[in-house]
């Protein structure tokens, strides 16, 4: 078995239980069976163990090389979304702002790390790395969930808090479990984006430099805060429109983190414009056009550019990964899912 067809096994096994997870609880706030809750924490386990698997098979097979990085990531970059959807169903997220942030920490953790190998050359492990320890505890949270219930576990009062000297709002606000697992997990995004900034700023010494990785960070806060200003204009995208807009952000994500591996491995520039980071602004462009001018009904241009966005989106991603595919098998004359030249040891006599 080839190392990169491992990867996409991995892949498979998310997809399969965001399947589930559509046909179970598309809204992301329903009590699903509890079987379900165990089948996603089975799904991410044996992604992170073909993720784990893939290089020692590749290193074992000879078959390591710049394809496999590239498509070991960019998978990577995939499942990220796909795990931020799952475990939205095992929390009960809902459809808001809440499955919306979870993806900016998770995205971000992400984004950070790819900037920080693209400069350091080097690809750290925090203390409490996402790949690993956060993996881990998100497989523990959905095998719990299944144990014990959603309800019972995610919405257990914790702490109390007495609000009743305010003048303002309610009386007392409940902390539950669900509460406190997004505080930690804030703290955590927050240690790993600061480790990564650090590393970078200890490994490259030359102030242009530091200043040069300061500017890869740009693109990724730009195109985030164009969506935020989107749905903030247009709340019903966020509302109505959730599973979209998340799978939309995640296909950017992931095709702007493929092109700085790319990069990285082809030792060019950092790459700073990416197509489908402008869709945002070309979609709050077209809101108003076809609203004002035009006089269409704002419901259906809404719809209109949630998925024309989507689709664009999905196929630029589609387009620059089969395009590197196959650039790079030819060059190299190998295949992407098979091993085409098989290493044979030689008997030493």
């Amino acid at each position: 078995m080839a190392p990169n067809l491992v990867t996409l096994l991995g892949l498979v096994f998310n997809i399969v239980g965001l399947m589930v997870v559509f046909y179970y609880d598309p809204n992301f706030d329903q009590v699903s069976p509890a079987w379900t809750y165990c089948f996603y924490g089975f799904c991410i386990f044996m992604y992170q163990t073909f993720d784990a698997c893939d290089g020692i098979h590749a290193r074992k097979t000879g078959q390591s090389g710049p394809l496999g990085e590239l498509f070991d990531h960019c998978c990577d970059a995939v499942n990220t979304t796909l795990s931020v959807l799952m475990f939205a169903s095992v929390c009960g997220f809902g459809k808001g702002w809440l499955l919306f942030v979870s993806q900016f920490a998770s995205l971000t953790n992400f984004y950070l790390s790819t900037w920080e190998t693209y400069y350091t050359h080097t690809l750290y492990l925090s203390a409490f790395s996402g790949p690993v320890e956060g993996i881990v505890m998100i497989i523990f949270m959905c095998f719990l969930t299944g144990y014990i219930g959603q309800e019972n576990l995610w919405k257990f009062p914790l702490l109390t808090v007495d609000l009743s000297d305010y003048r303002f709002g309610p009386d007392s606000y409940t902390i539950s479990f669900l509460n406190c697992c997004i505080f930690i997990g804030g703290v955590i995004a927050f240690f790993n984006i600061y480790s990564a900034r650090r590393n970078v700023i200890n490994k490259l010494k030359d102030p242009e430099m530091r200043k040069d990785a300061d500017n890869g960070l740009v693109p990724f806060f730009f195109y985030y805060a164009t969506v935020l200003v989107m749905i903030s204009l247009h709340s019903q995208i966020l509302h109505e429109y959730t599973t979209q807009l998340v799978i939309s952000i995640g296909a950017t994500m992931a095709f702007t983190v493929g092109r700085i591996i790319l990069n990285h491995l082809t030792m060019q520039e950092f790459p700073r414009r990416n197509l489908p980071m402008a869709i945002p602004v070309v979609q709050l462009i077209l809101v108003e056009i076809l609203t004002r001018f035009y006089s269409f009904a704002y419901d259906e241009v809404i719809a209109l550019v949630v998925y024309v966005g989507l689709g664009i989106t999905l196929a630029v991603y589609a387009t620059f990964v089969f395009e590197i595919i196959y650039d790079i098998t030819t060059y190299l004359d190998i295949w992407a899912l098979s091993i085409k030249h098989p290493i044979v040891s030689k008997k030493v006599e």
